[in-house]
């Protein structure tokens, strides 16, 4: 053997069996932290009525208007709570609450649904124009604004994590008159 090459050989175990030697450190993996919630949010290309904008006769006979909005949450595991509104800023009161049941999957199976009736008085009879207004929330709301939930932490301590509310609106304008 050359002495070039044992020199090699020496340097190359000098480099390596020191490493083997060392003593390794122990890496537990630790379970990851629950993720946070994510947001709701409203199918915009399924919506019923499919326009922003919506004009109506108010007549007896007309029939009814129906405002549909499928929504989908990747927490499949929330339950989503809509209120609908008619002319929020005048009127803060929800016409409708309604809880949307998750299904195991994103999408849900159940819109939010607001249904008029023109033959019943109710808020949209009025000619001229409103404002319909649906508001989706995977979490508990005070008014409007969602609630916080409390979330226990891996070492037992608790964290903030947030709720999410999302919004969608159509203006209505009410003509009086029976439907042609």
């Amino acid at each position: 053997m050359s002495p070039g090459r044992a020199r090699g050989l020496l340097l190359a175990a000098a480099v390596t069996l020191p490493a083997c030697l060392l003593p390794q450190e122990d890496h537990i993996i630790q379970p990851l932290p629950p993720e946070m919630n994510q947001p709701p949010r409203i199918l915009e290309d399924k919506l019923l009525p499919s326009s922003r904008f919506v004009t109506v006769n108010n007549g007896a006979d007309c029939p009814n208007l129906s405002f549909l909005a499928p929504v989908a949450d990747p927490d499949v595991t929330d339950t989503l709570i809509y209120n609908f509104y008619v002319d929020p800023n005048l009127f803060p009161n929800f016409v409708k609450q309604a809880i949307i049941a998750n299904n195991g999957l994103e999408i849900r199976s159940d819109p939010a649904t607001y249904e008029v009736s023109f033959a019943t008085p109710g808020p949209l009879q009025q000619p001229g124009g409103h404002v319909v207004e649906v508001l989706v929330s995977d979490g508990a709301l005070v008014g409007r604004t969602p609630l916080p939930r409390t979330v226990t932490l891996l070492d037992g301590g608790t964290a903030q994590d947030p709720t999410y509310a999302v919004t969608y609106a159509w203006t209505v304008t009410v003509v009086a008159g029976p439907c042609p």
